[in-house]
């Protein structure tokens, strides 16, 4: 429940001369979390070990409204990483621990990280950090927004604006927005702005050394982009009727000149049906253009080791995700608006999900060949593509802790992203404002591409060389070993408390398929997940 908590204050200035008043509006809402949880085996194999934390979740976000037509806008966070964001985790020293030795000196700047004081506990202070701030004004055919801004589209494939409590990134974007208005009640919505991609970026070659000036000064490094937003979307006017839609295309270019040598064009294509008691979503997404950009390896793109040759990569990649879900049977009604969540509706649905992100097989060969030799093994042709980071199709499956990151390989597998896989999820859901939610689902994904016969013996070259037990304990990459990345079962209940408190429980078992297999003397292994969480919104 959200619980705005309204400020008005007007400042008069009464001197010698009259003068008009100044009144300033400020409205709020934000949310509090804490979500503890327990992995037994987050990678799938003995190695990893048992997981446990509990993070921390904040967000504040505030209007501050000078007219009925002008507003400023701020989003507030508390933490670095949101992913990270562990109770307990910032340790800091009271006083410095005594040397070792006689004579020693001991620097206390180094010693943050060490071990929490288990008596006297010391925490670093929390710095608060804006992370989105912009401006709106309400013209007659416009309304216009200035700023750093979020953006979210469809299903949230691509664009997600980070907005759900528990999200850990955002789609940020810094520029100028135009909603257009044509009518008071439109079902037909356009949109088009302009995004500052990099003004005062570094050096776009590899081994970042930078060979010139770059900056506002030098039109070679920056990048742009310009989108536009067509929706037609009749959910509202066509409200049980038994037929409504919602139909949308984003489609954005991204451009720079110089050696940033980028032209990527991207197309969102977003279908939302609703036809009596099911509801069909799909969301396709588009990219094709080039770039020199060297974050293009991450997608399995090609790049160069010296400072002097351009390394342009070819982008074209299709991917979609969707949902069917279909009402067995809804009853009930909500009293007040739906943010107070009061009421006796329920319904019961079943639901089928899915996403395909393609992939690039060159990501398992190396990037260079030798540094003698800086040509990369890799073509010039990128076809991966890597969901938004809040996109979560289970509770472990594409959502993985920090200390599985190192299992990631370039267009083919990111252990907290989906890309290079085909998913799949069949469950139940039950919803219910008096008593609580409950959901059911089963899991199953599986890699697109394989890893090919070259790759496959560039990871096992020098093994003639290993004993059979230095051959059974090498590491291999995600996947070597099979495209099976196994299935899951996710079971969650949530309950609201009042207005403002949610309290939730969650539990995963995850069979890992052959794809987590790294070493030829393990096997993958089972993983379960323990999980609780109470949020305050405010």
């Amino acid at each position: 429940m959200i619980l705005k908590r309204a400020i008005f204050t007007s400042l008069a200035m009464a001197t010698m001369a009259s003068s008009p008043a100044l009144a300033v509006f400020i409205d709020g809402h934000g949310s509090y979390a804490l979500r503890g949880e327990t992995r037994t085996k987050p990678g799938f194999n003995q190695e990893t070990g048992v997981y446990q934390a509990v993070d921390q979740f904040f967000q504040l976000d505030t209007e501050i409204r000078t007219s009925d037509k002008a507003s400023f806008f701020l989003e507030f966070r508390l933490f670095d990483q949101d992913r990270e964001s562990n109770l307990g985790d910032d340790t800091q020293l009271d006083t410095c621990p005594t040397p070792i030795g006689a004579g020693e000196d001991y620097n206390c700047a180094e010693q943050s990280g060490l071990q929490q004081d288990a008596i006297e506990p010391r925490y670093k202070d929390l710095q608060p950090r804006v992370t989105k701030a912009y401006a709106q004004y309400a013209m007659d055919y416009c309304l216009l927004t200035v700023g750093r801004r979020d953006r979210h589209w469809g299903l949230g494939l691509y664009l997600d604006g980070g907005n759900d409590v528990f999200d850990t990134d955002a789609s940020i974007y810094d520029g100028v927005t135009c909603d257009i208005n044509l009518q008071k009640s439109q079902t037909l919505g356009f949109s088009v702005g302009y995004d500052k991609i990099s003004e005062t970026g570094g050096s776009i070659y590899a081994t970042g050394i930078a060979d010139q000036n770059y900056g506002p000064n030098n039109r070679s490094d920056d990048l742009d982009q310009i989108f536009f937003t067509i929706e037609y979307n009749d959910h509202k006017t066509n409200a049980g009727k038994g037929f409504s839609q919602q139909v949308g295309i984003y489609f954005a270019n991204i451009f720079g000149g110089g050696n940033t040598g980028t032209d990527i064009k991207v197309a969102d294509l977003y279908l939302n049906f609703i036809i009596s008691d099911l509801v069909i979503q799909n969301e396709i997404l588009f990219r094709l253009g080039e770039s020199a950009d060297p974050n293009l390896a991450l997608l399995g793109g090609a790049r160069r080791l010296n400072d002097t040759d351009e390394f342009k990569n070819n982008v074209q990649s299709i991917a979609a995700a969707g949902s069917i879900e279909y009402f067995l049977s809804r009853s009930g009604s909500v009293l007040g608006p739906a943010k107070f969540k009061q009421g006796t509706a329920t319904s019961h649905s079943l639901f089928f999900d899915y996403a395909f992100a393609p992939g690039d097989p060159d990501g398992y060969l190396p990037e260079y060949e030798s540094l003698s030799d800086p040509e990369s093994a890799r073509d010039r042709s990128v076809k991966a593509v890597a969901f938004h980071r809040n996109f979560k199709p289970g509770l472990l499956l594409f959502n993985g802790t920090t200390g599985i990151d190192d299992k990631r390989v370039d267009g083919i597998f990111d252990p907290y992203r989906v890309m290079n896989a085909s998913v799949f999820s069949l469950g139940y859901r039950y919803k219910s404002l008096v008593n609580g939610n409950f959901e059911i689902k089963f899991v199953t994904a599986s890699l697109n591409e394989s890893i090919s016969s070259d790759a496959k013996s560039f990871y096992q070259s020098g093994d003639d060389e290993l004993t059979q037990a230095e051959r059974d304990n090498k590491e291999r990459p995600i996947g070597f070993y099979g495209d099976s990345l196994g299935m899951e079962l996710d079971v969650s209940y949530s309950k609201s408390l009042g207005e403002g408190l949610e309290l939730g429980v969650a539990g995963a078992i995850a069979q890992g398929g052959d794809a987590w297999k790294v070493k030829d003397s393990q096997s993958a292994q089972d993983n379960y997940l323990l999980q609780g969480h109470i949020s305050f919104q405010f």
